[in-house]
């Protein structure tokens, strides 16, 4: 549906809502706030920025608790100005018109840990303006889960944190970040020398006095993410073909291994061999076989999934870690690359064209077994044996069990669960189910029979509703069910205000400012859950 149409839509809803005010004398104060609340963050949505705007203004002339009774005549210029927008000729915003069929791109991120939600929502707000993700931890524990699940390309935090002190979280994160050669920036209030000199010590990258200056400290984040993927790349990248090096492979294993060792989940690694290599070399040249390598790693990159690694692992081989995937899944994916690579004609010089095979050795990781690299290597040294051109799994692997996201969006703004839905309808993951259910307002949701304690939920939460408000309904899921498999992320119009810091505290993984592209939202959907599937 294009956006145009859901301009339409937009306007009579908001007609329906006048006419129910009209065919009353008063109108309660808190409705009117819910209306322009959710006017505020839809208009956006679908790219009426100015419409959006006027209705943030508007808002600050309403109590959102209030149960007083206006006068409805007293609406009228409201609603004239109101419906104005709607009979002028102005067009969408290209870019929202065209918003639902772009691909977010893959951003790094910062992770901010710090106690104080008030601080870290300004920190969010300030780094997302600039087009920086932001993910909150409000203790040291959540902190922990985060960067080990979700691997920010920045850390943030807090020199004092509820549950640990923060220097010690420097020192037990120091280790892993170095080699992603990934900033720690320690902030605090207590700024004295020897705090300083600590934080140093301990192998934080820098020392931030609080308050911060939100403009220069955007632009200082913005630098630091920048240095941290020029270095990443030019020391964990192999020049010749762009895939990763061993060390970066040693690193990526390391972290995939424990991160499975610890979700209890599998991941698989292969080991892919061109055959016949020493040949190219002999008879075309270590030039043409640097071109053969070029090639085949240049087609990996191009067909591996984006949660897949790929490195150089050493001469002609190459390795692949592909996360919470078995090694059915692997194979199939191998497969693919081998009849690809197949069509691929090479010529030097004056030669015939020529083509080159490659062999695969797989080995599925589950429940701390042996070490894959090994296990890769065997089934390796298998296929060569066999003749060549061919993927041997080592091994028996357990049968492929599928599992599901259930996306549940609960707002009673129809047309902002149309677009996320929409816009999730083309999302296909490769190793899980999605689903999609949509509820109109907390109490119903809350009422209903969702959860299934096999399954893993992410939760979209209007924070405005009539009934029962998104904080209610946070409140009685972190209360009434488990942590592990629900992941929940709060949808407001309102940024940086109560609610999104009673919201943090409450036990929200995070929050979405309204207006926002759905596409965008599909990014944060993916990335918060990751730590379920990895």
């Amino acid at each position: 549906m294009a956006k145009t149409n859901y301009k339409a839509l937009l306007a009579n809803r908001m007609e329906q809502d006048f006419s129910k005010w009209l065919a009353q004398p008063h109108v309660q104060e808190r409705e009117v706030y819910r209306f322009l609340h959710t006017m505020k963050g839809t208009a956006g949505t679908i790219g009426l920025m100015e419409l959006s705007e006027f209705c943030g203004h508007q808002l600050n002339s309403f109590a959102e608790d209030s149960t007083a009774l206006l006068p409805v005549q007293t609406l009228n210029s409201l609603m004239d100005t109101l419906t104005g927008f709607f009979t002028s000729e102005e067009s969408v915003p290209e870019k929202a018109a065209n918003a639902s069929e772009e691909t977010p791109a893959k951003e790094s991120f910062v992770l901010v840990i710090d106690a104080d939600a008030e601080f870290a929502a300004s920190v969010k707000e300030a780094l997302e303006a600039q087009g920086i993700p932001v993910v909150i931890a409000l203790d040291g524990k959540k902190g922990m889960e985060l960067f080990y699940a979700l691997q920010p390309q920045m850390v943030i935090l807090d020199r004092t944190l509820p549950d640990t002190d923060g220097f010690d979280l420097v020192a037990q994160i120091h280790e892993a970040a170095k080699s992603r050669f990934l900033p720690i920036a320690v902030i605090s209030a207590d700024d004295r020398m020897e705090n300083q000199i600590r934080a140093m010590e301990l192998g934080a990258t820098d020392f931030l006095a609080k308050p911060l200056n939100m403009p220069f400290f955007a632009a200082y984040a913005s630098n630091r993410l920048r240095s941290q993927k020029a270095l990443s790349q030019g020391s964990l990248y192999d020049d010749l073909t762009g895939a990763g090096n061993r060390t970066y492979f040693n690193q990526v294993l390391q972290q995939t291994t424990a991160l499975a060792d610890k979700t209890k989940t599998v991941f698989t690694l292969a080991l892919l061999d061109l055959d016949h290599f020493s040949k190219v070399n002999g008879q075309y040249g270590h030039l043409a076989g640097d071109e053969v390598l070029r090639t085949f790693s240049r087609l990996l990159l191009k067909m591996k999934r984006e949660s897949d690694y790929l490195f150089r692992y050493s001469g002609e081989q190459f390795a692949l870690i592909l996360p919470d995937t078995n090694a059915k899944k692997a194979a199939a994916l191998i497969d693919q690359i081998r009849s690809a690579f197949a069509e691929t004609d090479f010529s030097f010089a004056s030669s015939e064209p020529f083509q080159v095979s490659f062999s695969a050795g797989i080995s599925e990781y589950r429940n701390k077994q042996d070490a894959p690299v090994n296990m890769a290597d065997s089934a390796l040294y298998q296929a060569k044996q066999n003749g060549r051109s061919q993927t041997i799994i080592s091994g028996r692997t357990a049968d492929d069990i599928r599992r599901h996201l259930n996306l549940i969006i609960v707002d009673d703004d129809s047309l902002v669960r149309r677009l996320v839905s929409k816009q999730f309808s083309g999302w296909k993951p490769e190793d899980f189910d999605l689903r999609i259910e949509e509820y109109v307002d907390g109490a119903s949701f809350v009422e209903s029979p969702w959860y299934k304690p096999e399954e893993n939920y992410m939760i979209l939460l209007d924070g405005v509703m009539p009934k029962m408000d998104g904080l209610e309904v946070l409140n009685h899921v972190r209360s009434q069910y488990p942590h592990e498999n629900i992941v929940i992320s709060m949808l407001t119009s309102r940024n940086n205000e109560s609610d999104i810091v009673l919201a943090l505290k409450n036990g929200a993984d995070d929050y979405i400012v309204k207006p926002f592209y759905a596409q965008e939202v599909v990014a944060r959907v993916e990335r918060l859950t990751m730590r379920m599937f990895k």
